[in-house]
C-alpha cells in the first residue's frame, strides 16, 4: 500500500524539515541534523538544532509559563476550575484518538509511519499501535481526572 506522505511529501527527494516553536513561532536554525530512512537509508528528515547561543529564547518563553503548565484545570486562569468541562474534553478526545486508531487505514498509516522512524517489522510497529489504542481506550473514561489528580 502506498501513502502520499511516504512516497511523495517525505523521501530523500523532498526531506522534511523540523522546526522548533518558541515564542508563538515556528523558527528554523542555519544548523540541522539529518536523519536517514531505515527503509532505505536515504536522508529523509532535517531537525533544527539549537546550540547553546541560541537557547535564550527557549528560557525566556519557559519563565513566562507557569510551573503546573497552561491546561492544568486545577490552576487554570479562573482558578480552581470547579466544572468537568475539560475532563469531559480530554475523554472524548482520548475516545476519539482510540476510535480512529481501531480503523484498518488508519491503524496501517500509523504502523508505516512509524516504520519510517524507527527500524521496526510491520508487525512490531502495528503492536505500537494497538498497544497506544488500548491506553487511549483505557484512558477515556475516568482516568484523565486520576491522573490529573496526580498532577496538582
Amino acid at each position: 500500500m502506498s501513502h502520499k506522505i511516504f512516497d511523495e511529501v517525505i523521501s530523500g527527494a523532498h526531506p522534511a524539515e523540523v522546526q522548533s516553536f518558541v515564542q508563538g513561532k515556528w523558527i528554523g536554525s542555519s544548523n540541522y541534523n539529518t536523519l536517514l530512512d531505515p527503509l532505505n537509508g536515504e536522508p529523509f528528515i532535517k531537525v533544527s538544532e539549537v546550540d547553546e547561543s541560541g537557547v535564550q529564547p527557549f528560557v525566556e518563553s519557559l519563565s513566562q509559563c507557569p510551573k503546573h503548565g497552561l491546561h492544568n484545570p486545577f490552576k487554570s486562569p479562573e482558578r480552581y476550575f470547579k466544572s468537568p468541562e475539560r475532563y469531559l474534553l480530554y475523554c472524548d478526545i482520548s475516545t476519539k484518538a482510540a476510535h480512529m486508531l481501531a480503523l484498518p487505514k488508519v491503524s496501517d498509516f500509523f504502523t508505516r509511519l512509524i516504520q519510517r522512524v524507527a527500524p521496526k517489522s510491520y508487525q512490531q510497529a502495528a503492536g505500537e499501535v494497538f498497544v497506544t489504542r488500548k491506553f487511549l481506550d483505557n484512558f477515556c473514561g475516568d482516568q484523565v481526572m486520576q491522573c490529573s489528580k496526580k498532577s496538582v
